[in-house]
């Protein structure tokens, strides 16, 4: 989610970004209009990562080998860390009742996210992260981690598309092929639910809108909407209610109502929170930019950050100690979604700031 820096950074998208990240941890932690919510909030983080593309990043075969690095690093070395890390004290997480193999779990909890999680031998656990290794898998903790194997995967296909077209000047032709196979292959992966390996099933749509975003870059209609911001506000964001009611999304399955609903929603979505982040009192806001700019740590731990809340509400209300088990929350108790996003963005934060003044110290002692 940090994808694309430039060499002025460009704060109107880390505040989009800043955004969308709450906006994320609001979704997870079952905060009211959630639906509407998630027609647009990932689409957006695709579309941001394909206004900041710039095609001299691999306009040869040093620079992609470069940049291929580059997204591993900041990519695949994440995903691998997080859902490996949570795959390791599995066990561990069962012993605290962070997951539970109890059979009375689910007759407290619903929902398709919550499932017993038996214990391990050190063979399953050793297969799990060797999966991971391969951006396979993944970690019920780690859950949103599959928007940096989408991302990697959308970057890598467009790079090798760009350089393609480039060799044989057929630019325009390559990426209209591109855009056909994706809007096929994501209507396709909707109409019949299917789930592919290597999490495939949502490249397709994420791979839609990031071409989006680099067509919204290359034509300027993103700075055409600021200089009527305030009326884009009003209108995209009563077009996003009105369509609220005709579709929905969930991008990390591929489930989308259909294509053009899916872009449609996805472009409204950019066009309100490209309106709000050009605000004056909105794109000077430091907070906001700060967020943007460290959301790879609020996408990692923001699920084990909502169960200090729920640790919290089982000791305040006497609840049964497997609700700590609730995955990624426990529903249907008002207001305390406000506490799991206030929390699953502000502890991470605190946690990066904490890890890299200590990192900072070792390297100074070192």
């Amino acid at each position: 989610m940090n994808e694309g820096k430039t060499i002025t950074r460009n704060t109107t998208i880390d505040i989009i970004k800043g955004i969308c990240i709450i906006l994320m941890v609001w979704g997870h932690a079952a905060g009211p209009f959630k639906h509407w919510i998630y027609l647009f909030h990932m689409a957006v983080f695709f579309i941001a990562s394909g206004v900041l593309w710039d095609d001299m990043r691999v306009i040869d075969l040093h620079k992609c080998k470069v940049f291929v690095l580059k997204k591993i690093k900041s990519l695949w070395l994440p995903f691998v860390l997080c859902n490996a890390l949570f795959n390791l004290i599995h066990n561990f997480l069962l012993e605290t009742g962070i997951y539970s193999d109890n059979p009375q779990f689910l007759k407290m909890v619903t929902g398709p996210n919550n499932y017993l999680q038996p214990y391990r031998t050190v063979s399953a656990t050793c297969k799990e992260i060797i999966k991971n290794l391969l951006f396979a898998g993944g970690s019920q903790l780690g859950g949103a981690t599959w928007f940096l194997r989408t991302l990697f995967q959308v970057l890598l296909v467009y790079m090798v598309i760009i350089y393609i077209s480039r060799k044989f000047n057929s630019r325009k032709i390559m990426l209209c092929i591109s855009g056909f196979i994706c809007i096929t292959g994501a209507t396709i992966v909707s109409i019949y639910n299917l789930r592919l390996p290597l999490g495939i099933h949502s490249f397709f749509a994420a791979f839609a809108v990031f071409q989006t975003g680099v067509f919204v870059h290359n034509a300027c209609l993103d700075k055409r909407f600021s200089r009527h911001k305030y009326k884009v506000i009003v209108i995209s964001f009563l077009l996003l209610c009105l369509l609220n009611r005709y579709g929905k999304v969930n991008m990390s399955s591929g489930n989308i109502t259909n294509i053009v609903f899916f872009l449609a929603v996805s472009i409204t979505g950019w066009v309100l929170l490209y309106s709000i982040a050009s605000c004056k009192s909105i794109r000077e806001n430091k907070l906001l930019i700060y967020i943007g700019q460290h959301t790879l740590s609020i996408m990692v731990l923001h699920l084990l950050a909502f169960k200090i809340v729920t640790w919290i509400y089982i000791l305040i209300s006497n609840r049964d100690v497997l609700l700590l088990a609730a995955f990624p929350v426990i529903s249907k108790v008002p207001y305390l979604w406000a506490f799991y996003t206030l929390c699953g963005v502000a502890v991470p934060l605190f946690a990066e700031a904490v890890f890299l003044k200590f990192k900072k110290a070792f390297l100074n002692n070192s």
